[in-house]
């Protein structure tokens, strides 16, 4: 059986339900990865509050510890070892040092920020990492874009700089900010090289190639009638052996027939020049169409 992939934006938010009683138990708050291997062991879920008052720590759920019913929600099984205690013993892990990868700083070996963790998408059944989404805010991804990153570039992680890695705090009930090791998911220097998708920076790239092929076509164009102007004044010139007239009267018909043209395809992408650099400069002063 192949891979079946899903994201932690699909997943997060999900309703969570109790297998045995069908009660409703929380909803998916976080996604917990494993210490040293690039995959996702499990989710953590959010639980209302008893009585409206006392806070109730997130319920850890192995991804081995629950199923999907057919309206999409996440059936929580009745094993002991499908949730908290039990699911970290199964799994052979030290929850201490689980790492929660949405939201973390991702840098390259070089130092270079890229963003942050956006979305993760990996195997449902093994957790294997498939590959990541960085974000830069909502800003900054209007004009930046995202950057989809491939498993095969993470290389690991760097400590001591970033947000908070453990995801112990929050099980226990913890402030997560408090005495918890800082860190970032590293990658590789050729991550840079990725391809960023949407953004008006994007948009602009798409833009540039836009008009610039048309330019190729319209020089291309040109150049088809310049061939075609030279062919009218030959022939011209051939069949009349004209006068300075009439010489006269050939050359401004072959320019008006071809090398005319020329002008007129340099003036349409000259007009789509202005026209991309209008629409650039309103998406970079954060103008839009209803404006």
């Amino acid at each position: 059986m192949g891979e079946q992939l899903v994201t932690t934006k699909e997943l997060a938010g999900k309703r969570v339900i109790d297998d045995k009683k069908g009660r409703r138990i929380g909803k998916v708050r976080r996604f917990v990865f494993h210490p040293s291997e690039k995959r996702c062991i499990g989710l953590l879920v959010k639980r209302p509050d008893a009585a409206l008052m006392f806070h109730r720590k997130d319920l850890f759920v192995s991804l081995a510890g629950f199923h999907f019913d057919d309206a999409g929600n996440i059936v929580v099984h009745g094993d002991a070892d499908a949730t908290d205690k039990g699911a970290v013993k199964a799994l052979g892990v030290n929850w201490d040092t689980c790492v929660i990868w949405v939201g973390m700083p991702v840098m390259t070996a070089g130092g270079d920020v890229l963003g942050f963790v956006d979305v993760v998408t990996f195997d449902r059944e093994t957790g294997a990492v498939h590959s990541l989404t960085t974000e830069n805010g909502a800003a900054n991804d209007a004009i930046v874009g995202k950057r989809s990153i491939p498993a095969s570039y993470v290389k690991g992680f760097r400590r001591g700089q970033g947000v908070a890695l453990v995801a112990a705090g929050e099980y226990q009930g913890e402030d997560p900010d408090e005495h918890v090791e800082k860190g970032a998911i590293m990658v590789s220097d050729e991550a840079l090289d990725l391809p960023i998708q949407g953004g008006a920076a994007a948009a602009a790239g798409k833009a540039t190639a836009v008009v610039a092929d048309k330019a190729k076509k319209g020089a291309s164009q040109a150049k088809v009638g310049a061939a075609k102007a030279k062919k009218v004044v030959d022939a011209k010139l051939e069949e009349a052996k004209p006068t300075q007239e009439k010489l006269a009267n050939v050359a401004g018909e072959a320019i008006e027939s071809g090398t005319f043209a020329v002008g007129k395809q340099l003036g349409k992408a000259s007009g789509m020049f202005a026209a991309f650099k209008e629409e650039f400069d309103k998406a970079s002063r954060g103008e839009g169409e209803d404006d």
